[in-house]
């Protein structure tokens, strides 16, 4: 593949299941896939801390299990976004695969329609998630037990928020991307 580096990759090499370079969300979304990659690092350290201190002093680690489950959630809405911009979101590709060479205006309507339903879910998912942060955020919710561990629930609905925002913006270039090669592909034949 071919790579400018003032425009990132190049877009004629790249599948119809992959976002172009786009500056500001292209390296936003790849700073967030990476801030969660360090995420699952501190969760292995967190875990093993608690595994050791459990086993060589019987003292657990206060907030373990808490950090761990907001960490899981984190760590998919960091994620998110990449996972969509690549084309590695989970999905069935049977007929995606079968209706390529065959019946290319079927696919790239597929394609459409995956994307638009992906950016229709993140959006619901983004509508809902507002009213969370604010609660969290005026409320003071937190995770644990007062006395040994508490954790705000601010930050992750933040993460939820701007991860969801992020893969919702992800779908829609997608869905652009098909919808302007379905144009084509309509113009190159009759």
């Amino acid at each position: 593949m071919a790579n400018n580096p003032s425009t990132g990759p190049d877009e004629e090499t790249l599948p119809s299941d992959h976002s172009p370079w786009i500056p500001g969300l292209t390296p936003a979304v790849t700073g967030m896939n990476m801030v969660g990659a360090v995420v699952v690092l501190a969760m292995a350290v967190i875990v093993n801390v608690d595994v050791l201190g459990r086993w060589l002093f019987n003292a657990p680690l206060d907030g373990a299990v808490e950090l761990t489950e907001m960490g899981i959630v984190a760590i998919v809405y960091l994620q998110l976004a990449h996972a969509v911009a690549v084309g590695k979101l989970t999905r069935s590709e049977m007929l995606l695969e079968l209706t390529e060479r065959r019946l290319p205006r079927l696919n790239l309507a597929l394609r459409l329609a995956f994307n638009l339903m992906g950016a229709f879910v993140l959006a619901v998912i983004v509508y809902g998630q507002v009213p969370r942060l604010i609660s969290a955020w005026e409320n003071g919710f937190y995770k644990g037990n007062p006395g040994i561990f508490r954790a705000p629930m601010w930050p992750l609905e933040a993460i939820l928020l701007i991860g969801a925002a992020f893969a919702l913006v992800q779908f829609l270039v997608l869905a652009w991307r098909n919808a302007g090669l379905m144009r084509d592909l309509g113009r190159a034949r009759p």
